[in-house]
């Protein structure tokens, strides 16, 4: 996970950068760094996730919990540019119902 400047056009926002597979190996920090930067106060959070390679069922739990948390918290958080291998699974489960995402 990588963090871009703030964008100059949103205060308070950043863009994060994910990368590779998001698995049991992962899922867990990277939703807690995440909430982290939301429980800081960060207005808006946008997560790139065109170099994802794979979601599995702990990286999509994450990607809800940290969602629930982003808007019990206030803060704008969208998933963008998701490969479309990861969005049949969220149309699979759902979650695409439920989660902010940008094309």
């Amino acid at each position: 996970m990588t963090m871009t400047d703030p964008d100059a056009d949103a205060p308070g926002a950043i863009t994060i950068h994910l990368e590779g597979d998001i698995d049991v190996s992962n899922a867990s920090t990277i939703g807690d760094e995440l909430v982290e930067l939301i429980a800081s106060g960060k207005e808006a959070i946008v997560v790139m996730c065109s170099a994802i390679t794979f979601v599995e069922s702990r990286g999509l739990a994450m990607m809800a919990r940290v969602q629930r948390f982003a808007e019990d918290n206030g803060c704008q958080l969208s998933w963008r540019g998701l490969p479309l291998q990861v969005l049949r699974s969220m149309h699979v489960t759902g979650l695409d119902r439920y989660l902010h995402i940008e094309v």
